[in-house]
């Protein structure tokens, strides 16, 4: 009876080993892939400075000086498929949102990036804070809801 418990587990034992290397492999491969990488940072000012050139965009809340476009790598699916995800503030206009959307369909082509996932928002939800007892400040990004969503293949 012994030997039957045994022999029944180590038939078991090296599924057991081969699902715990695969789930260390995957959680592996999930922070390669979604770890920032200067390529992407680069991929994304390429953008940002392609769309820019072709279009007024309003100024950003968060950060003072520049415009309300912010562009960073989002990782999709079980694959972990990359994209660019983009995001756009204080453009509300449908007009104004397909002029944006034409310019990075322009910047992927010319670019040759990878697909382009974009978010237009109404405003930005930004709220600011300051320690004095430390001299620190900074801000936070609240709970935002896209009014439109566009995905450029």
């Amino acid at each position: 009876m012994i030997d039957e418990e045994r022999k029944r587990r180590h038939r078991w034992l090296p599924a057991g080993i081969t699902f715990a290397v695969l789930c260390l492999a995957y959680g592996c491969w999930y922070l390669v892939a979604t770890t920032e990488d200067p390529d992407v940072v680069d991929e994304c000012a390429a953008i940002a400075a392609s769309v820019e050139s072709k279009i007024s965009l309003p100024p950003s809340v968060s950060s003072p000086g520049a415009p309300a476009f912010f562009c960073d790598k989002g990782v999709s699916g079980l694959l972990l498929t990359s994209y660019d995800e983009v995001s756009v503030y204080s453009v509300v206009g449908s007009g104004q949102q397909d002029a944006v959307i034409t310019a990075l369909v322009q910047a992927k082509q010319q670019l040759k990036t990878r697909r382009i996932i974009v978010n237009f928002y109404e405003k930005e939800n930004w709220t600011t804070w300051s320690d004095p007892a430390t001299g620190r400040s900074g801000g936070d990004r609240g709970p935002e809801t896209p009014i439109r969503q566009v995905v450029i293949k």
